[in-house]
């Protein structure tokens, strides 16, 4: 199975009068698999992280630093697709870190990699045979992508930390630079005396890149760190970066797409209505919507479902929805909306903030729902009534002292509308 997560950035344009909803979709994928395009996707930006490397052992006590991996390989591309291009997802493994107080071993496996041994990171050097010393870090994997299997880009693999002899820091971390003039693996721990850190591994990329050598350090030897395996990118239609950058975990994927959701949002609106809060919202098109799920905060990050309502399925004319928290929290309530699709799929609405005050609001109307021509207003004090229809529109405003009023709303048309009073806002639904 394909593990990944997904983060969604909204976004609204206008057509012919209508807010339409777009989502920016990142799938961020640490193990391998593929990515079929979506309907209506003709570009993508595919964003590409390398295998992190292994640390070195050491061999110089408590208080010694390990030699730290390198960089890994970093690519940030944009290419332009077709609906139903595959994409493949290789990210690179780990290099496992050097083991500390070895002799004649102990240095770190490199990382794997998940499209082919070609590009698997460089194991770290052992320890000298004599003693005790630190082994090499492993290098990490490359990470790869292909387009309907053809690589596109390649992100090299950290080299790992080379192996400390018993001399505080005396190993050497990865290297930021490419070398392919030998092999990934790190070198082992040399005479004198047998002892000595081994060499931290190259990381796997387009050419594996070249392990850490040795270098004297005490009368022992120590580690070199590995370099950082090659990078790749071809066929794009841009390329914001290519070089490295710092990482500590497996290598990482991530794909990010503009598509428009099932829904075509109108309006989402709060308000006190009475002792509850009315929740309305509209849609100009829902393409096969199965459900909407209201949930509702106390501080706009821990959610609660308290209620839902069907969807109209598949539409292309006006809806409206309705729903009424009959408990809303003294003070500040935030609510969002879940819309979930016939096949599983999801998404929110953007996030409403209503305080509610337990005495009750200054701004009161009745009947409401309304069924004829007039409603009452009752207000507290002397204030600005402010009409809107469902797009947010102002169609109304009377100045009204404190007290009831009969407002005529004969000339509106059936729907929702908001009224405003100073910081009182209510939602009034005129059915005929």
């Amino acid at each position: 199975m394909n593990f990944y997560w997904r983060r969604i950035v909204f976004s609204f344009f206008s057509v012919a009068g209508m807010l339409m909803l777009q989502a920016q979709v990142t799938d961020v994928y640490t193990t391998s698999g593929t990515w079929t395009v979506p309907a209506g996707v003709t570009s993508i930006a595919i964003k590409v992280y390398g295998g992190a490397g292994g640390i070195g052992g050491q061999d110089c006590g408590a208080g010694c630093s390990n030699a730290a991996a390198g960089p890994v390989g970093y690519v940030l591309a944009t290419y332009n697709v077709t609906p139903g291009d595959i994409i493949g997802i290789y990210p690179g493994g780990k290099g496992v870190d050097g083991a500390n107080n070895v002799s004649g071993s102990g240095g770190g496996s490199g990382g794997v990699a998940t499209y082919n041994t070609n590009y698997n990171g460089g194991n770290g050097g052992n320890a000298g045979s004599s003693g005790s010393s630190g082994g090499g870090g492993g290098g990490g994997a490359a990470s790869i992508v292909t387009i309907n299997a053809t690589i596109k880009i390649v992100a090299g693999g950290a080299g790992g930390g080379g192996g400390m002899a018993n001399l505080a820091n005396s190993g050497q971390a990865g290297s930021s630079s490419t070398s392919s003039n030998g092999t990934n693996k790190g070198g082992n721990g040399t005479t004198p005396g047998g002892d000595g850190g081994g060499g931290g591994g190259g990381g796997g990329g387009q050419f594996a890149s070249a392990g850490g050598a040795v270098h004297a350090a005490g009368g022992e030897s120590a580690g070199d760190g590995g370099f950082l395996g090659g990078n790749s990118v071809s066929g794009a239609s841009s390329i914001t970066t290519n070089g490295n950058i710092p990482w500590t975990s497996t290598g990482q994927i991530e794909i990010t797409y503009t598509t428009a959701l099932p829904v075509t949002w109108l309006s989402f609106t709060a308000a006190v209505q009475n002792s509850s809060v009315s929740l309305s919202w509209s849609t100009a098109i829902e393409q096969n919507t199965l459900l909407y799920i209201v949930q509702r905060s106390a501080d706009g990050t821990t959610w609660t479902t308290i209620g839902e309502a069907p969807a109209a399925g598949n539409s292309t004319s006006v809806q409206h929805y309705n729903f009424i928290d009959h408990a809303p929290f003294t003070g500040w309530n935030y609510y969002r909306l879940l819309q979930q699709d016939a096949d599983g799929k999801f998404s929110y609405s953007k996030v409403i903030p209503l305080k509610w005050d337990a005495e009750g609001p200054s701004l009161k109307v009745y009947p409401n729902p309304a069924f004829n021509g007039t409603v009452t207003v009752s207000l507290q004090q002397e204030a600005l009534l402010v009409v809107y229809n469902s797009v947010g529109e102002k169609i109304m405003e009377k100045q009204l002292s404190a007290g009831e009023h009969s407002l005529n709303i004969s000339a509106l048309s059936r729907g929702i509308y908001l009224l405003k009073a100073k910081n009182d806002v209510l939602l009034l639904l005129k059915q005929k």
